[in-house]
């Protein structure tokens, strides 16, 4: 029959395995395991501390018990047990009671006990009460056990303090056990650490010396990590990361980069984010970072509230009929990481949501406004609004759309593709971007609306991780292979960033000895006192005779008010002087602003150094985008 035994964890009693090793096979023991691939990725942290150090096992039996109700003497009892053994001890951990059967079992002869209670208005916590009676009572008898004693309690309670502690350490005594280390009692209200310390410094010697343990059980152990830990970063088989071939990357540096005038955050925010690119992936100037953000857990709590949901559960799902799913399936996951990482929240809601909600509404006036909703004041009430699903509900709280539709509703977590704000020439494993970060009142009215992956973004630390691919655009969008040919680069806002990479690229070029051509830069922000970003930047690529920059302020006190388009007619014979060198032309920025501006000021440019037509001017423009030297990475507002 196998018995078991509970010491720090519950085992067989006496169960012995023998194990010989196999002819010709290598000991698992011998060999180091080869780290996975997961563990290896950026970000990953494992614990590969050596271990606390222990001494030889003697065996002395050791039983550390304790009563209590809030925990207290629980954990102090738990570190005791640890420590018993390390030094060797055989040590059996529990409450008093789940030894009250058979009390004396638990006292061993010839070994010791260390007893860890507090008192509750003079009464024994609820897992101590029958193990107090036991030892109060005419039969209670202990065969020379060494014992000690250790109180909690509050002076507060004048009267009854260490009430408990103190019947323990009497009647065990009294009971024939050996008192080997004096009682110990914490006030709460005092200092409860020293008092322990106080205890506990002599402890260990006191039991070594009074069991005829050699001196070494009860000297000082040498300090080491009492726990070797692992991290697996489990997102790495997240399908949507999976189906992108994203990779986790450590965030090297996040730094705003746009101050008040007064020293104080801005209303707007703008982020510079360095990226280390895992082993492997290797970018060019001009590349994208794409970036797979998690929602906001603000956003989660919602979701949770509404459906009422625990941020601790594990949720299984399982697909009918072959259903394709960007969900992780038929094994549990955390639920905040499929809330987190899986799905977009925040995408507006559909018609076909509308219906599907409006079939779960219970209530017919409600139902009706769903329908509604659904039809003719869709465009209004939903598109125009940016409202989600969640945002929906919130506001048809008797919808009893389940969970598991409302799950199936969601699309798929997207990336967010950034240029790349460096030249891989500086730094070939590392890559930045500059985020703006979306955070303004909802068009909804209900409260604020946040980017998902610029507030990702914004909150990731130093040392943080995010999950990360590069993508080529498919547009030639870099600088000329060959550094003789000039740039002409118009950037408004964050569509500076690519070109940041591109005047590191030449500034590169130039210190490697290759003769670089002077480019020209026109830069868009609403002020120099705002958002003129990377200005120190800008100004040193300026001194070193790499380009020249132009700042077109759109909203300054100070300064005149112009956009990148007026700021090229004002130059409009240094434009013409680099397209008469065969200069390259790059616009990154709004696709319906700025873009049509741009193309607009270059065509009256030809126009007027010409003397042609409009549509020679539009034909001449088009030549230009065919040939290769008229580019656009531009983007939807």
């Amino acid at each position: 029959m196998l018995h078991t035994k509970t010491t720090l964890t519950v085992k067989p009693d006496g169960f012995r395995i023998r194990v010989r090793p196999r002819p010709g096979r290598r000991s698992v023991r011998s060999a180091a395991p080869a780290a996975t691939p997961v563990e290896q990725a950026a970000g990953e942290r494992t614990g590969a501390a050596a271990p606390a150090p222990s001494i030889d096992r003697h065996g002395t039996k050791l039983a550390v018990l304790y009563g209590s109700n809030l925990g207290t003497s629980e954990a102090l009892a738990t570190t005791l047990a640890a420590e018993g053994t390390d030094r060797g001890f055989d040590v059996t951990l529990g409450a008093l009671d789940d030894h009250a059967d058979d009390p004396s079992a638990a006292l061993p002869a010839g070994g010791a006990a260390i007893v860890v209670s507090s008192s509750y208005n003079g009464t024994p916590p609820d897992n101590a009460a029958a193990f107090c009676r036991w030892v109060s009572g005419p039969d209670a008898h202990i065969d020379g056990t060494a014992y000690t004693v250790f109180g909690c309690g509050n002076r507060e309670w004048a009267a009854t303090y260490q009430a408990v502690p103190t019947l323990l350490d009497e009647r065990l005594g009294a009971c024939g056990g050996r008192r080997v280390h004096p009682r110990g009692e914490a006030d709460a209200r005092g200092d409860a650490d020293a008092a322990y310390r106080d205890w506990h410094a002599n402890l260990w010697p006191d039991l070594a010396a009074a069991l005829g343990l050699s001196a070494e059980v009860g000297a000082d152990l040498a300090s080491g990590p009492r726990l070797s830990i692992t991290l697996t970063n489990r997102q790495v088989l997240n399908p949507v990361i999976l189906s992108y071939q994203a990779r986790p990357a450590r965030v090297r540096a996040n730094r705003e980069l746009i101050t008040g005038s007064d020293g104080k955050p801005a209303e707007r925010s703008t982020r510079h984010v360095e990226v280390a690119l895992p082993g492997g992936l290797g970018y060019r100037a001009g590349d994208h970072l794409g970036v797979l953000p998690r929602n906001s857990i603000d956003l989660i709590r919602r979701v949770l509230t509404r459906f009422g949901l625990d941020a601790g559960q594990y949720v299984t799902i399982i697909p009918h009929g072959g259903t394709h799913t960007h969900l992780p399936i038929d094994e549990p996951a955390p639920l905040l990481g499929v809330l987190a990482s899986c799905v977009e929240l925040q995408d507006v809601a559909t018609r076909g949501d509308l219906e599907a909600l409006a079939r779960h509404a219970p209530d017919p006036e409600q139902r009706s406004s769903l329908e509604s909703l659904a039809g003719e004041g869709y465009r209004e009430r939903i598109a125009l609004a940016n409202s989600s699903v969640l945002d929906v509900l919130e506001e048809f709280p008797d919808c009893t759309l389940p969970f598991a539709e409302y799950l199936d509703m969601l699309p798929p977590l997207r990336p967010r593709y950034y240029s790349i704000s460096s030249s891989p020439l500086v730094e070939p494993g590392v890559a930045t971007i500059t985020a703006g970060v979306l955070r303004a009142p909802a068009r909804s009215g209900a409260g604020t609306f946040t980017g998902v992956c610029s507030g990702h973004l914004a909150d990731v630390p130093e040392e943080g991780t995010a999950f990360v691919f590069v993508r080529e655009p498919s547009i030639a969008f870099r600088p000329p292979e060959n550094p003789h040919i000039p740039m002409l680069m118009i950037g408004a806002g964050t569509g500076l960033a690519p070109f940041r990479g591109f005047l590191q690229e030449r500034a590169q070029q130039r210190a490697q000895g290759a003769p670089v051509a002077r480019s020209l830069l026109f830069v868009g922000c609403r002020g120099p006192e705002s958002d003129q970003l990377y200005a120190d930047e800008l100004a040193a690529f300026e001194a070193q005779g790499l380009v020249v920059v132009e700042s077109a302020f759109s909203r300054s006190p100070t300064a005149e008010r112009r956009y990148v388009q007026d700021a090229m007619r004002a130059r409009a014979d240094d434009v013409w002087a680099l397209l008469q060198q065969d200069a390259a032309v790059f616009v990154c920025g709004n696709a319906s602003t700025m873009a049509p501006g741009v193309r607009a000021a270059l065509k009256e440019i030809y126009r007027d150094k010409t003397g042609t037509t409009e549509s020679d001017a539009t034909a001449w423009l088009t030549g230009l985008r065919a040939t290769g030297r008229f580019v656009e990475d531009i983007w939807g507002g």
